[in-house]
């Protein structure tokens, strides 16, 4: 690798783990030897670079070494067992106490409320008599003021009840005692009759009066005297887990006393077995540093959180004199952004779950230099656990930028062959496809020759048999160029412009060739192909029945066919080489002059499409509906040189498309718009609805037309209705809409704004209209008419709802005699 880190992304050793400041301790081996390890590290203060190595383990004996496991174990267990049990001892005082402690303070809570309550009942007492007694004209809002609080604190004690039987009761007891005793006093509150004054104090004092005040008493005293026994209760509780408290203490003293004299044997024996380990771990740290820095690599040790803690001397020449968390820092700084998400998730998923980390990145070393590096990271597993990692470097910049040109150079020569219009490929000595460019793929898709195929394999014997003779020549060094006739190749049929160039290798031994086709089947076609064009396009454009116009590039017309001629052109009249706007001559909806696309699409440079009919003036002074479309010409250098007008005859069309509209749209008995065209207008006036407007449906029906149907028959009926049609249609206005729903129903859509006043007031007027007389064949027919009226928003604002309550009215109308109007 060199003395430098490897140029390009920065090897990371610390991409996604949680950072911990410190010394580098050195990489840790197995479970004994890195207990063994930790415990030097922290008693003799001189493993800052390294830990122990397979080769101190090796080296110490091994039954000091078990035993020395035993010992450690034997004394983990010890202080671990010590600290849970005191944890578990405190814990669970704390949890007695409390708990302990928490019943007491809701006795006391209780008993606050409950002698809180006596005291409101007595203020209750004071108030009464204060008003019975002196007249005083406060005592009626302390007494309320009293009783409010009695039953806040009534509320209180019923709100803190627990799951105790007799304490439930005792509360309630309590509770329809002091609602008793407000009940009783406050028929006394109010200003007393005259004479009534002396009978109210007889009922303070009387008997009955004084035995709620006695029930409140007695309750008050039944709850508190529980209370104090519970709170007894609750106190010897205290007592018992403080004294079990005490004991467990005591007795984990006395065991930890004994713990502890049993550890300073072990630590004694511990540090005997330590001193050997320290004297061979300083001669594994000096082989394993030797080791690593005589090492070609940058080498890593990362701990099991990703914070690098030792490296050799090849990755000092990367990082510089950083360590620790300067090292992570460096190396996630310097990567090429990048690579950096690529290289930070590898690592992560390294850390998570042990996949494989093998990455090559962009990274700027401690030289300011950028260099290609090659990163692979391994765990190091002790007993199963991952304790860190270590991550190997190599600079691999010359390898990298050479591979970089040999691949540029392969895309280049790929792109340049890809963007030929022509096949070419390479064959070897043994005319086998060695390369095709894309266009072989173009040509004949998933029959393209594939690599490692023959050209017998790919042509077919028939057309090999004709190659034979080219073949022979290319392999004599000659390049060979042929036309190849009406080829039919895995069904493409093509003359084919064929070139073998011959290859040799540096003996000049033959070593295959190159073969280029290009496909000159259009260019044998071509003059052919532009008579046979012209020929037809005169004839197609004679023949169809629109009009086609050319001009130049000025608006100046150059060709015309029959269809245009005989549209727009008077007898004697030479029209090529005048403007396209004295000779075409539009006229659009509002009958103004309206110039055509051919001069839009010409200045555009675009097909302009004027789908939008218009009125074209022909030649004998009539009109015609007509459609026109234009689009620019271009020459071979696609620059507009004129353009092509379209016109279109349809006239027809547009005949058919309305009266089709107008069939789909409206009745066919009355011509008013149909059910569908009502329901589209009411849904979007409603959408449109603006804030203080409203809009109003009436909903009609015929009183007596089954009669005049039943007695004069259907035909006088169908007049009947075609004649009301024509009365609603009178009575509206232009924004309002009326259709014949069905039968003898129609509604009606006044537009917004219409208040409801007005739609009243509309809606007699159609009832009057009703009332006048219909005639068929001289005959008087005689129907009055329902209404019922709906409006939005008062109404609803969703349509069918609109509908459905129009309708309700119109019933109620019905019900009511009908010949009027009805407002639901």
């Amino acid at each position: 690798m060199g003395t430098r880190p490897a140029q390009g992304q920065r090897p990371r050793p610390h991409l996604g783990g949680t950072t911990r400041s410190g010394a580098s301790p050195p990489p840790q081996v197995s479970a004994p030897a890195h207990r063994t390890a930790k415990k030097a590290e922290r008693g003799s203060g001189g493993f800052d670079r390294f830990t122990l190595t397979p080769t101190t383990c090796t080296s110490m004996p091994q039954e000091r070494h078990a035993r020395l496991t035993r010992l450690v174990d034997r004394s983990s267990k010890a202080s671990v067992a010590l600290v849970v049990l005191l944890t578990l001892a405190g814990i669970a005082t704390a949890m007695g106490l409390l708990a302990a402690q928490r019943q007491v303070g809701k006795r006391y809570e209780v008993l606050i409320a409950t002698q809180a309550i006596a005291e409101d009942v007595h203020e209750m007492r004071v108030a009464v008599g204060a008003w019975e007694l002196r007249d005083d004209p406060n005592a009626a809002f302390a007494w309320r003021q009293a009783v409010a609080k009695a039953r806040a604190h009534v509320g209180a004690l019923e709100a803190g009840v627990g799951g105790d039987a007799r304490e439930t009761a005792l509360v309630s007891s309590l509770a329809n005692s002091v609602e008793q005793r407000v009940d009783t006093a406050a028929p006394l509150l109010g200003h007393p009759a005259a004479g009534e004054s002396q009978r109210r104090i007889e009922t303070v004092m009387g008997t009955e009066y004084q035995s709620r005040n006695d029930a409140v008493a007695r309750d008050v005293a039944a709850l508190a005297s529980y209370e104090h026994t519970r709170l007894a209760r609750g106190q010897a509780r205290l007592d018992l887990i403080l004294s079990i408290a005490g004991l467990a203490l005591a007795g984990l003293v006395a065991w930890s006393v004994v713990t502890l004299r049993r550890s300073r044997h072990m630590v004694r024996s511990l540090l005997d077995g330590w001193r050997d380990a320290l004297d061979a771990t300083q001669r594994g740290r000096a082989e394993l540093q030797a080791f690593t820095d005589a090492a070609p690599l940058a080498v890593f040790h990362v701990d099991a959180d990703g914070m690098p803690r030792w490296q050799n001397a090849q990755a000092a020449a990367w990082v510089g004199a950083r360590a620790g968390q300067d090292v992570a820092t460096f190396m996630r700084e310097n990567i090429e952004p990048s690579d950096q998400v690529r290289v930070v998730e590898a690592w992560r998923a390294l850390m998570a779950s042990g996949d494989r980390f093998e990455q090559v990145f962009r990274f700027r070393g401690a030289d300011g230099l950028m260099v290609w590096a090659h990163a692979h990271a391994t765990p190091v597993v002790v007993g199963g656990v991952t304790s860190g990692y270590v991550a190997l470097l190599q600079d691999i910049t010359g390898a990298r930028m050479l591979q970089e040109e040999l691949d540029h150079s392969r895309k280049r020569l790929r792109r340049m062959t890809d963007a030929i219009p022509a096949l070419i490929g390479r064959l070897d000595d043994t005319e086998t496809y060695r390369f095709v460019n894309a266009t072989y793929r173009q040509w004949f898709g998933d029959m393209a020759p594939q690599l490692g195929q023959t050209l017998r394999e790919f042509v077919g014997d028939a057309n090999y048999q004709r190659l034979v003779p080219m073949l022979a020549r290319v392999r004599n060094g000659q390049a060979v160029r042929f036309e190849m006739n009406q080829m039919n190749l895995h069904g493409k049929f093509f003359t084919g412009d064929v070139t073998y160039t011959p290859e040799f290798d540096d003996n000049g031994a033959f070593h295959g060739f190159y073969v280029m086709v290009t496909d000159v089947s259009e260019r044998k076609k071509l003059e052919e192909s532009l008579f046979a064009a012209k020929e037809l396009a005169q004839v197609t454009l004679d023949s169809i029945g629109d009009a086609v116009l050319t001009t130049d590039v000025t608006g100046a017309i150059t060709f015309l066919n029959q269809r245009a001629e005989a549209l727009l052109v008077r007898p004697a009249m030479r029209v090529r080489g005048m403007p396209i706007e004295s000779v075409v001559q539009l006229r659009d909806m509002h009958d103004q002059p309206s110039q055509s696309s051919l001069m839009r699409a010409i200045t555009e440079e675009r097909t302009v499409d004027m789908l939008q009919a218009r009125q074209l003036l022909l030649a004998d002074g009539t009109r015609l509906d007509i459609e026109d479309v234009a689009t620019p010409i271009r020459d071979r250098g696609g620059h507009v040189v004129g353009g092509v007008l379209v016109l279109r005859d349809v006239s027809v069309a547009r005949a058919v498309a309305d009266r089709m509209r107008q069939l789909a749209e409206s009745d066919t008995l009355t011509g008013l718009p149909n059910r569908l065209v009502f329901e589209e207008r009411l849904k979007a006036a409603l959408a449109h609805l603006k804030a203080g407007d409203s809009l109003a449906v009436l909903y009609m029906d015929l009183d007596g037309f089954k009669a005049v149907n039943d007695v004069h028959g259907h035909a006088a009926g169908d007049e009947l209705l075609r004649q009301f049609a024509e009365r609603l249609l009178r009575r509206t206005r232009k924004a309002d809409t009326v259709c014949r729903l069905g039968g003898d129903e129609f509604v009606a859509l006044l537009a917004p704004p219409i208040s409801l006043r007005e739609a009243m007031v509309r809606a007699e007027d159609f009832v009057d209209a009703a009332s006048e007389p219909f005639f068929w064949h001289d005959m008087a027919l005689h129907v009055t008419l329902s209404v019922g009226v709906a409006t939005a928003p008062q109404h609803g604002v969703d349509a069918l709802a609109l509908v459905r309550r129009a309708d309700d009215a119109l019933y109620e109308a019905k019900a009511s005699g009908k010949n009027r109007v009805s407002l639901m």
